[in-house]
């Protein structure tokens, strides 16, 4: 009536604690009338300050700028005179945030700063802290909150509000500066009509157990044993997220009873905790809702600009680049830029502004590269670009000329796109690099904004959101010399995440939003989760700047600690106050982060206290909300299928009431799967055969005799194509391995990495280049000695040069343990070359344009020699594999069970290509780690009769087509292709019938 009164016959103004509740106000009780102005006081504040602001020159300083203007004051003080309380801790991360806001306080109650100054040695600090904080504002022509509220008071009188009825619609208690304003306001005002929540009792409540919450919770005594109802429920699910997922499910059933979803309120004491759970579930459910801060979620411009700050902090690493390019946030070349669609929101009530009208926000993405991101990643692989301005530079050139050379020589094709590619990726990364190398090492805050700036602009398609943050932080300019380690930390988590601005219309959703902006709202239902110890009630500390004793010898106002625990308690209240019809308070029982326990806070069972009477026991209470869930952590799906959120749910709770049926009767209770989705039925198809116990089927790697299948593999028998030895070896360890590896030719992605430990195929490929070198340069292995370590270092600083080590200490051990290993393999050498000499290195066939070696009926052989010895008396030949690992645990005789292949094979393609007798083949294990070991094997018709038993059995699997998933004991633990055939492929074949072949091969010793 108040509203509909006055605003028919002029204006009203409406302040409430959030502008949802004055919008439902109006709707609700004055919708046909123009006239009303609904303001919350930050905006009411905003708007009678932004005239008198503008004429004095003043900038509105938000809550970012009001914590870096803070740290800019810290780091003033210090310079000028230290501070002696707080010095020690003054330039710790969360110092000038806690400032911010205590200095908010003081200024907002109009303290003196000399009453603070006198309570000790803190309050002197802050009191001098505060006086700077002044200064700085007014020599930076920024105005903070306190200073618009002063600024609003003025242009009270000369306002359109002055004089109006006003409305106060449940306001929190203000501060001073606030209290004076509103004093001020409603003096002026013809009409004021005040409308707060009441702590006492209605008579004419009905005796509901909600009703019965509102009267009693936290009033101590006079409690009277009630019979529960429907209208107060209590639940607990084994985690926020399926506390989330429960909340979906209840709204679900009651908007099939008749409900509309924007009569449901979902309330938030933990908005960060629970908001990307809700959506989560919410989406699930199909249901439409409405967050009053909108969504947040991750920002890949962000996220691609701290990739570019890391990368120049460590030295731009091509890791770290290749991580910016995956994120697809690079500049089109050659495309001019285009700005964003939809705006980046804002927490701050006094920067921000109406969303826009459409219901659609769209992303701010970027248009398309002209190349993609892993294009360019394989040129960087290529290049063998890993860190360093120079290297930069000089690899992708070298890699241009390389390209330029095999273009000339007509041998590929596809040289010139992969120029056209090196070149853009030229044009991206080269600019960026510069910059990086512009950038400061330590400088003031003004000048890294600048800088980092210009780098955003550069590197980004889209780069409003992070401008945006950059902006922000202006009032930081005089701080500093910083670096970029403290650059990378204050702009991490303001870039790591985007807040969408919440759309503008909210009605048809569920309404989310925090209990303090839901003061003076209703719903019907109200769902209040995390009632559990540390997220609702949070617990309350004194501030940690001026505790409460000097702010109790002050008695100004200042909020203590015990005012803070009152207000947390009224939160309770207020989302009892909003539900209409029921109230719904949940709490997780896990803590799944952590992996601990939960309890339900002590305000879970006040409230079922206030409602029933009585205090409930804590396991009896536990088990009772316990029984409200339908899932648990270990299957979180319903019993009742009828009850499940989405089709997800829906399988489970089918599957899982099959599962634990009777023997027989679930018979065709799965079969709608079959129906519902092709794909899916094709999988659990797969699935059935690949765990059946009777046969091997096709789904169990390569297992099929097709004319056309065994007309491919025809063209990989062993007496069609040359095989390595090192391939061959691949079969007896896995034929699907041997198959992946020999005849689809799948390898690792190949990635450029900053060495931080030798790998052993790096420790191999540099000791054979060692002593092909050495075989070079010599040629005789008595010089060996005197060389070996000019030859080492030349080698070793080609591979530095190309690995470029991440940690240069652990690179030079690794090194010196290997020259180590060189030096002690060289003692050996006169006892173990004696009449021998060496007549080739690195002997190669099948390889460079060279022809394979032809073995027993055909078989053809590629690979390469590390060493062939003549004996000088006998003339027969020694062949020598140098191996830098362990040496095997059982002895080799001939093939070891097909996984040693390669000493027989190389035996006989060096007497096939030399036409000399080969006696001994060995591997030799020439370092410390091997044992300086050898295991040798004689050229005997046995051993030969065993490898001609083995190529047979490899090459009828492949030209028959049979090569199943069947590795051997330990064999998957370290395969190139686990994600290919999954974790458990060993446990899984030892249920199939036994391949008599394969058991032989590995029975071959």
């Amino acid at each position: 009536m108040f509203l509909q009164q006055h605003a028919a016959s002029g204006e009203v103004l409406v302040l409430a604690s959030s502008r949802d509740a004055a919008d439902d106000l109006l709707r609700l009780r004055c919708p046909d009338t123009l006239g009303v102005h609904r303001f919350t006081i930050g905006q009411w504040i905003a708007a009678l300050s932004a005239a008198p602001a503008a004429e004095r020159g003043l900038a509105p300083l938000n809550t970012l700028g009001a914590e870096a203007l803070a740290a800019r004051c810290v780091h003033q003080v210090q310079q000028e005179s230290a501070l002696e309380y707080f010095g020690p801790v003054a330039a710790s991360p969360g110092f000038a945030r806690a400032l911010s806001r205590t200095l908010r306080e003081i200024r907002m109650e109009a303290v003196p700063l000399s009453d603070i100054a006198k309570t000790g040695k803190p309050g002197y600090d802050i009191a001098s802290l505060a006086r700077t904080y002044e200064d700085l504002l007014r020599d930076s022509r920024l105005a903070d909150f306190a200073d618009l509220t002063r600024l609003a008071r003025e242009a009270l009188p000369f306002s359109r509000f002055h004089g109006l009825p006003l409305l106060l619609l449940d306001l929190d208690k203000p501060p001073r500066l606030t209290a004076i304003l509103l004093h001020e306001m409603r003096a002026s005002s013809t009409a004021v009509l005040e409308i707060k929540l009441s702590e006492e009792s209605s008579a004419h409540e009905a005796d509901t157990a909600l009703d019965r919450m509102r009267r009693r919770v936290f009033v101590p005594g006079g409690d009277i044993p009630a019979s529960s109802d429907d209208t107060l429920e209590v639940f607990s699910a084994a985690g926020e997220g399926l506390e989330c997922t429960e909340i979906a499910r209840r709204i679900q059933t009651l908007a099939g009873d008749g409900i509309a979803f924007d009569e449901m309120a979902i309330l938030l004491r933990a908005p960060g905790r629970y908001q990307p759970l809700l959506e989560e579930a919410l989406d699930r459910a199909n249901i439409p809702y409405h967050f009053t801060h909108g969504g947040v979620r991750p920002d890949p411009v962000g996220r691609a600009f701290l990739a570019l700050l890391q990368c120049a902090q460590e030295g731009y690493p091509a890791t770290r680049f290749a991580e910016y390019l995956s994120l697809g946030q690079a500049p089109a070349l050659d495309t001019p830029r285009t700005m964003a669609v939809g705006s980046v929101g804002t927490e701050d009530e006094l920067l921000s502004r109406e969303p826009a009208a459409s219901e659609d926000i769209l992303d701010p993405s970027p248009t398309a590269s002209p190349a993609t991101p892993a294009a360019w990643e394989r040129l960087i692989v290529d290049a063998a670009v890993v860190g360093g301005k120079d290297r930069w530079e000089r690899r992708l050139r070298g890699l241009e000329n390389e390209f330029r050379l095999r273009l000339t020589a007509g041998e590929d094709t596809n040289i010139q796109r992969q120029l056209e590619l090196l070149a853009n990726l030229q044009r991206l990364a080269l600019p960026i690099i510069d910059r990086f190398e512009a950038l400061p090492k330590r400088a003031p805050w003004r000048e890294w904004l600048m800088q980092l700036a210009e780098l955003a602009d550069l590197a980004l398609a889209r780069p409003e959101s992070v401008q945006l943050a950059l902006n922000e932080l202006w009032p930081m300019g005089d701080v500093g010399p910083v670096g970029l380690d403290e650059v990378i930390p204050a702009l991490s988590e303001r870039l790591r995440f985007l807040r969408r601005p919440p759309q503008k219309r909210r009605y048809g959703k569920v309404w989310i939003a925090t209990i303090d902006e839901s003061r003076a709202t209703s719903f019907r239902i109200v769902f209040v989760p995390g009632l559990a110890e540390g997220i609702f009630p949070k617990k309350m500390f004194e501030d940690p700047l001026l505790l409460d004793d000097a702010r109790r010898l002050v008695d100004a106002g200042l909020p203590l600690r015990e005012d803070r625990v009152s207000d947390e308690r009224s939160r309770l209240r207020i989302a009892a106050a909003v539900a209409t019809q029921k109230l719904v308070l949940s709490y997780p029982r896990m803590d799944v982060a952590q992996n601990r326990p939960r309890v339900p806070s002590f305000y879970a069972m006040e409230a079922v206290r206030a409602a029933e009477g009585r205090l409930p026991e804590l396991k009896a209470f536990e088990r009772r909300a316990a029984e409200g869930s339908r899932t648990r952590l270990g299957w979180p799906a319903p019993v009742d299928p009828s009850e499940s959120v989405d089709p997800l749910e829906y399988d489970l709770s089918v599957l899982h009431a099959a599962i634990n049926a009777p023997r027989g009767s679930a018979k065709g209770a799965g079969r709608y799967l079959m129906s519902r989705n092709p794909h899916l039925a094709r999988s659990l198809r797969a699935r059935y055969r690949r765990w059946d116990r009777k046969r091997w089927y096709f789904d169990d790697g390569l297992n099929d005799q097709s004319a056309a299948t065994l007309a491919v593999l025809a063209n990989h028998g062993l007496q069609s194509r040359s095989w390595s030895a090192s391939t061959l070896q691949h079969f007896a360890a896995c034929p699907y391995r041997f198959f992946l590896h020999g005849v689809h030719q799948f390898r690792p992605r190949e990635e450029s990495i900053a060495l931080e430990e030798m790998d052993p195929l790096t420790r191999g490929s540099l000791f054979h280049e060692v002593l092909y070198a050495m075989f070079l340069r010599g040629g005789n292995k008595d010089t060996f000695t005197d060389i070996a370590d000019e030859v080492f270092d030349a080698v070793a600083a080609r591979y530095e040069e190309t690995l470029a080590p991440a940690i240069p200490r652990v690179w030079k051990s690794e090194i010196e343990d290997l020259r180590a290993d060189l030096k002690g393999w060289l003692r050996r050498l006169p006892d173990d070359a004696k009449d021998w000499d060496i007549i080739h290195s690195e002997f190669a066939f099948g390889m460079q344009g060279k022809a394979p070696a032809i073995l027993l009926e055909g078989v053809q052989v590629r690979g390469s020699v590390d060493w062939i010895e003549k004996h000088s008396q006998t003339g027969g030949l020694r062949v020598t594999d140098h191996k830098t690992g362990r040496n095997p645990k059982d002895k080799v005789h001939h093939i070891g069970g097909g996984a040693i292949l390669q000493p027989l094979l190389y035996a006989l393609a060096v007497e096939d290509l030399l036409k000399l007798p080969v006696k001994i083949s060995r591997l030799y294990y020439c370092t410390q780690r091997g044992n300086y070991d050898t295991a040798p094997v004689a050229i005997t018709e046995h051993s030969r009769n065993d490898l001609r038993r083995a190529l047979e059995i490899i090459d009828g699997a492949v030209t028959g087509g049979y090569l199943p998933a069947a590795p051997g004991k330990d064999q998957c633990k370290w395969c190139d292709y686990r994600m290919v055939c999954g974790p458990r492929e060993e446990e899984r074949t030892r249920r199939k019938p036994k391949i008599v072949q394969l058991n032989e091969l590995r029975s071959l010793s």
